[in-house]
């Protein structure tokens, strides 16, 4: 068990959760309702961020698949839509693409970032002439960059996948994430209040979504787990950007 990465996943589900939350209070305050702001929300101090439900996914997420991404959410922002001087349902959008677009464009950046730390040039060739894991991968790896760079790497293209499945859990349409929000106000009002009545619920469906079907596909002996799924599509999009640190960041 990578201790190391599993300490390092979870710190950059709190990085990215933090910072998600904080820009969309700072979106809400810029939009006409500094009502987040006044309750603490546009603070980087993570305990004024987190929910208690999707830390404790995090953490799980953190020991089970270490070699992946923090997957989990934040406390939902309390908005007064009417204070939004863009109008409710358009402002609510606007809050709610923010801190999706903010980890994506954050995540991606940061991935790309990395191709320009210093011997990243010369990874590609040092990788696949190098074996073992740990120190022995460590001081092989050493001839293009030194242990405190890989371990910077190993951090921050974690931190990278983790943005970018932040921003792709929270399209889901399922409080108390953002894809919520955002087909709550592009429903007509009948509907919009039919769905607003499933919302005590929905988090425990997340919780079955991510947990109880891939234990019951796993009765029935069918490969699916849907957190997984998320997982392997937010290191595809950043796979391209990182390779080099992709092909052993699982492994120091």
């Amino acid at each position: 068990m990578n201790i190391i990465l599993i300490v390092e996943t979870f710190i950059a589900f709190v990085l990215a959760i933090t910072l998600h939350e904080a820009v969309q209070a700072a979106v809400a305050a810029a939009l006409g309702d500094p009502s987040p702001a006044g309750a603490g929300r546009m603070s980087l101090v993570p305990a004024r961020q987190m929910s208690a439900i999707g830390t404790i996914v995090a953490i799980v997420y953190s020991f089970a698949f270490p070699f992946s991404a923090g997957l989990g959410w934040g406390r939902p922002l309390s908005v007064d839509a009417r204070r939004l001087r863009v109008g409710p349902n358009f402002g609510l959008i606007v809050i709610a693409l923010s801190g999706i677009g903010f980890n994506l464009l954050l995540g991606v950046g940061i991935a790309f970032g990395l191709s320009l730390l210093p011997g990243y040039a010369s990874l590609g060739s040092a990788v696949s002439s190098c074996q073992g894991i740990g120190g022995a991968l460590q001081n092989c790896l050493s001839s293009a960059q030194p242990a405190a760079v890989l371990r910077l790497d190993q951090f921050l293209y974690t931190f990278a996948v983790t943005n970018v499945l932040i921003a792709i859990v929270n399209i889901i349409p399922l409080h108390p994430l953002d894809g919520y929000k955002i087909l709550f106000a592009l429903l007509p009002s009948r509907q919009a209040i039919s769905f607003r009545r499933l919302e005590p619920w929905m988090e425990l469906i997340l919780l079955v979504i991510l947990f109880v079907v891939p234990w019951l596909m796993g009765i029935l002996n069918i490969p699916f787990d849907p957190g997984q799924i998320l997982i392997r599509i937010a290191r595809s999009l950043t796979y391209g950007l990182a390779t080099s640190i992709d092909n052993f960041y699982a492994l120091l």
